[in-house]
């Protein structure tokens, strides 16, 4: 059923692309259909969680076009991104200081960008205009600064003496799992 279900899909998706523009007069949201092909690809195969894993950062921005272009809900859309960071904790199933600090940054950027303009500042200290949104967004750059600076990543090629790196470029080049070359 999966089989017939992934080859039916690009007629399936050029029904609904033509039902949205002729009915609903809707090209942009019907255009967005046209998505469902690789996104059928994707949540159709085996090891879906995995599968997940791997092409979330497609499934995002599909989500996202999806949602600005066919709903015009561009500016709450930006959020989907979000779900990137968040599927590689829950595939991974582990959290470490690292991640926790993006977390937190994020967490921190959300709840100040609602909250900005209302009750918790007056009008004397709203230095940023009305919306933190704009120039909040730095404070992400926050995150790599401090990653480096309290939990360096071991791995890295800086830490690395010229054994440990010969051994990550071959373990880079042969795959374990099917011993091929690529």
């Amino acid at each position: 059923m999966k089989q017939r279900l992934v080859a039916t899909m690009p007629l399936i998706s050029l029904f609904m692309l033509l039902v949205s523009g002729f009915v609903f007069d809707n090209w942009k949201l019907g255009i967005s259909f046209l998505l469902l092909v690789p996104l059928s690809l994707i949540l159709l195969s085996d090891h879906l969680a995995r599968r997940i894993h791997q092409t979330m950062p497609l499934i995002t921005v599909i989500l996202f076009l999806w949602l600005a272009f066919g709903f015009d809900l561009a500016h709450p859309g930006w959020v989907v991104f979000f779900l990137i960071p968040l599927s590689d904790m829950i595939y991974r199933g582990r959290i470490d200081a690292r991640k926790m600090v993006s977390v937190a940054i994020t967490f921190i950027y959300i709840f100040i960008g609602i909250i900005y303009p209302r009750a918790f500042f007056p009008e004397s200290l709203r230095i940023l205009g009305d919306s933190f949104w704009h120039p909040g967004w730095l404070m992400f750059l926050l995150i790599p600064i401090i990653n480096n600076l309290f939990f360096p990543n071991k791995s890295n090629i800086i830490f690395m003496n010229k054994a440990q790196w010969k051994n990550t470029v071959k373990n880079y080049i042969y795959d374990k799992d099917d011993d091929n070359v690529y």
